[in-house]
């Protein structure tokens, strides 16, 4: 019986040692940046690809749109977590990039309102 004890409380060991390694442990998780923005930041690229010049960097969460120089090609990537991006055109129209996520376009950007709604 002691054999069998110590045969689980090994194994129970060695699983925990692995989980820890592997990432799979929950509080050693943490952010990154993706195409090169870095987290926490919303950034606005030159062109429709991700390997593009950053032209614009964004970090505050607003009520309001923030300005941006006005271009046609773009692409943005979210970085943030919990936060929502919308990307507003010259025309009016908006949509919305979820978290660590990407989107882009052809309409003329003018505006970046980072929301602190995880959804759309």
């Amino acid at each position: 019986m002691k054999t069998r004890s110590r045969r689980v409380i090994g194994m129970v060991a060695a699983l925990g040692a692995v989980l820890g390694l592997s990432g799979l442990n929950a509080s050693t998780a943490q952010a990154d940046s993706q195409f090169g923005c870095p987290y926490p930041y919303v950034c606005v690229y030159e062109g429709y690809h991700w390997d593009g010049k950053i032209v614009a960097m964004f970090k505050d969460v607003t009520s309001y749109y923030q300005y941006t120089t006005p271009r046609t090609f773009y692409s943005v990537v979210n970085t943030r977590n919990d936060d929502t991006v919308w990307v507003q055109h010259s025309g009016g129209s908006s949509f919305c990039i979820l978290p660590n996520m990407q989107g882009g376009g052809g309409d003329t950007i003018t505006g970046i309102r980072i929301s602190s709604s995880a959804s759309c």
